[in-house]
């Protein structure tokens, strides 16, 4: 089969590999939909602490966000998976430790996630192994783009929850890309009153397309005036101003991922007015909730896809991913030929995922 495979900065090429065989209480998978996001930019361009910390190192497949369907069965698994749409979370756990036998994999101190940290290969190829606990299966409601984003999103989901927002808090949301707009529906749908910041007029463009109110930056009012900070950005000067939008008691969640440690962080600030901070590690338990928003329709993923790539156009995918100034934050690769509409069949013209590649 082909794997996409980067062997170096700004190195990536398709690979023939062997596939591979699902294992106990496993499925085989057929990759469709592959969503790119700023840690395989990281991964591309080497800028990503893990090469850095030596967590991770070429060559590799990467790919941790994506949806396919079940080809084949490992011994044990359920027979009623073949043939459905699934995506699925990408830890890997050990199932020994306290925190597994917990049920609290996201802190297995020896897990894996596939495409990001360990040895084990990532989505990026045709056919991928997968534990059955794991899997979401997808409604025939949600497009194939919908689905594959459903991995990084599920994070924006958990990050709401943390907060526990409610009708009556004031939510800040920085960072206008695919979580922080993904956060956004969901604060809204709660009822909250929501006000999203970012510096690229696209981004803002795109907030006010779905709903959101939009601006460029904080402005004085907006000191000390929310009860809920949700900084999905990652970038330093956001982490550094979720602190002052935070109000007395407030609660702030750092759902972005700074690549290096941020100077002038105001940690006195948040002890003099006794705020609250969550780091947020992956969406792992809040897929079902995410699959109902995106089904009832108050969250828009489609809405978020710039551009789907052919498989054999990886450099202009990766060159795609690292253009700032796009109009919409995801792009994802066409693993899986023949694309597929929202039942799973293959689409015809003017569908959803046809029109999506077509922006090109």
């Amino acid at each position: 089969m082909k794997a996409i495979l980067l062997t170096g900065p700004r190195a990536v090429t398709l690979a023939e590999v062997d596939p591979p065989e699902p294992g106990p209480d496993e499925v085989l998978v057929r990759v469709g939909l592959l969503g790119l996001c700023g840690t395989d930019l990281g991964f591309y361009d080497s800028s990503s602490n893990y090469l850095r910390d030596g967590l991770k190192s070429y060559p590799f497949v990467p790919g941790h966000e994506w949806v396919g369907t079940v080809t084949a069965l490992g011994p044990g698994a359920d027979p009623a998976l073949a043939g459905q749409r699934v995506a699925g979370h990408n830890f890997r756990a050990c199932g020994r430790c306290l925190h597994c036998r917990a049920g609290r994999i996201r802190y297995c101190p020896d897990r894996s996630e596939i495409g990001v940290l360990g040895p084990l290969p990532g989505a990026g190829s045709q056919l991928i192994s997968a534990p059955v606990s794991t899997l979401t299966r997808i409604p025939g409601t949600m497009s194939d783009a919908a689905a594959a984003l459903l991995e990084p999103t599920a994070a924006a989901v958990h990050a709401v929850d943390r907060l526990a927002v409610t009708p009556g808090d004031r939510v800040a949301v920085l960072g206008a890309g695919t979580l922080g707009l993904a956060a956004a529906q969901t604060t809204r749908a709660l009822g909250a009153p929501t006000v999203v910041f970012d510096p690229q007029p696209a981004a803002r463009e795109l907030a006010r397309s779905l709903g959101l109110t939009a601006h460029a930056a904080p402005a004085d009012a907006d000191s000390e005036a929310y009860d809920a900070v949700i900084e999905a950005s990652g970038s330093a000067a956001a982490v550094r101003s979720a602190v002052g939008l935070a109000a007395s008691g407030g609660r702030v969640a750092q759902l972005g991922t700074p690549h290096r440690a941020v100077d002038g962080f105001d940690a006195a600030a948040l002890v003099i007015r006794n705020v609250t901070v969550h780091g947020v590690l992956s969406g792992i338990g809040y897929w079902d909730r995410l699959v109902a928003l995106v089904e009832s329709g108050a969250v828009n993923l489609d809405a978020l896809v710039d551009r789907v790539f052919p498989l054999d156009d990886l450099d202009a995918a990766f060159a795609r991913l690292a253009d700032g100034g796009r109009a919409r934050p995801k792009v994802l690769v066409r693993v899986d030929p023949a694309p597929r509409d929202a039942a799973g069949s293959p689409a015809r013209a003017g569908s959803r995922d046809a029109a999506v590649g077509a922006r090109r």
